[in-house]
């Protein structure tokens, strides 16, 4: 049950990124693929980036597409994976929402869908780069 991380959600809804095009193919595929799913901790770093805009009408929009593509498959952080964050960080020197966002992929299968590198120093997590999907 991969976990789809945030950088690909905000590509997939920013139609002027980069990535646009990767991430949407990306969402497309896990939309019919209902083994994958959005981390809470990426919704909650989303709102964060959006209040810091002054965005929230875009926030309540894109929060209501991303749940109904995924139908409501959202994964909770819990006190252990909230723990292993911190090992995470400790070990790893992850950011503080990169290290939540591992500690949650890796308690489903330990799969990652990110363009973010910094994932591929985690020895206990396996990034799937959406450039190769």
């Amino acid at each position: 049950m991969p976990l789809i991380e945030l950088d690909v959600l905000l590509a997939f809804i920013n139609r002027s990124d980069r990535y646009h095009e990767v991430a949407s193919r990306v969402i497309g595929a896990a939309i019919s693929d209902e083994s994958y799913h959005l981390s809470s901790v990426a919704l909650i770093e989303m709102s964060l980036i959006y209040r810091s805009r002054s965005m929230e009408l875009e926030l309540e929009e894109d929060l209501r597409l991303l749940l109904s593509l995924f139908n409501g498959r959202t994964t909770q952080l819990t006190p252990l994976e909230a723990m292993r964050a911190a090992w995470i960080r400790r070990k790893y020197g992850l950011s503080f929402f990169d290290s939540l966002h591992a500690a949650s992929a890796m308690s489903l299968d330990s799969a990652i869908v990110s363009f973010d590198e910094a994932y591929d120093g985690v020895e206990e997590l396996r990034r799937i780069d959406p450039r190769e999907w």
